[in-house]
């Protein structure tokens, strides 16, 4: 006589949510602590201009040399950005892009977060209404370590169940090879100006290309 017998391995549900639920947290820790292994670029400013209604800077970090600025006779807030890049003691650039803008240039930034010694470059750009959104504008070479050819990407965008309570006011800045975004939550019935809500941090996600809740404890 013989005796039937199933031998497949069964995984109960409660562990396959725990190790879901593992990988949600781990990969965005892993991600974090990656971050803050890499060095951040010594960032060198030559000129920054952002009096008045004109904006213009330039960085140098390492061989290059990154100038930041708006389209010639333009108003301050709307127009274009122009981003050139080229090297120490050149005065041709050896990469050069344009992109519409609506608002002012607040601030540049500068990451590597591939670690490939060329810095990425972060455009923030401040709407001049009442919500005061931000516009947010990368540039990342094309091919690592190829500093000759570039592609914008917009990182404006917040995905739709993050974005739950966002009326604008966010800050940008670089922590470490981070770069993180923060803005206050409005609740039902709050003005413009008085948000009631917690305030909401993110991270973006280089590799995947959006943004994160940000795992660290708030401070």
């Amino acid at each position: 006589m013989t005796e039937n017998s199933d031998d497949r391995l069964i995984v109960p549900g409660s562990t396959i949510l725990i190790l879901f639920l593992t990988l949600l947290v781990v990969v965005p820790l892993a991600t974090l602590r990656m971050s803050r292994s890499l060095a951040s670029p010594l960032v060198e400013v030559i000129t920054l201009v952002q009096d008045g209604d004109h904006f213009r800077g330039l960085w140098k970090i390492g061989e290059l040399e990154y100038l930041v600025g708006q389209g010639q006779d333009e108003a301050r807030s709307i127009g274009t950005v122009t981003l050139s890049i080229r090297k120490t003691g050149q005065t041709e650039p050896i990469s050069s892009a344009t992109r519409e803008r609506n608002g002012v240039i607040e601030e540049v930034l500068f990451l590597d977060p591939d670690g490939d010694r060329y810095s990425a470059v972060i455009i923030a750009i401040r709407s001049v209404g009442s919500g005061s959104y931000l516009q947010l504008l990368l540039f990342n070479f094309a091919q690592s370590a190829d500093p000759t050819s570039g592609e914008w990407s917009d990182l404006s965008e917040i995905p739709a169940h993050l974005a739950v309570g966002y009326m604008g006011h966010d800050t940008i800045e670089r922590q470490s090879e981070m770069l993180v975004r923060t803005f206050p939550i409005y609740l039902e019935g709050d003005s413009n100006a008085e948000p009631t809500g917690d305030v909401r941090s993110l991270i973006w996600d280089f590799r995947n290309g959006r943004w994160r809740p940000d795992p660290r404890p708030k401070r």
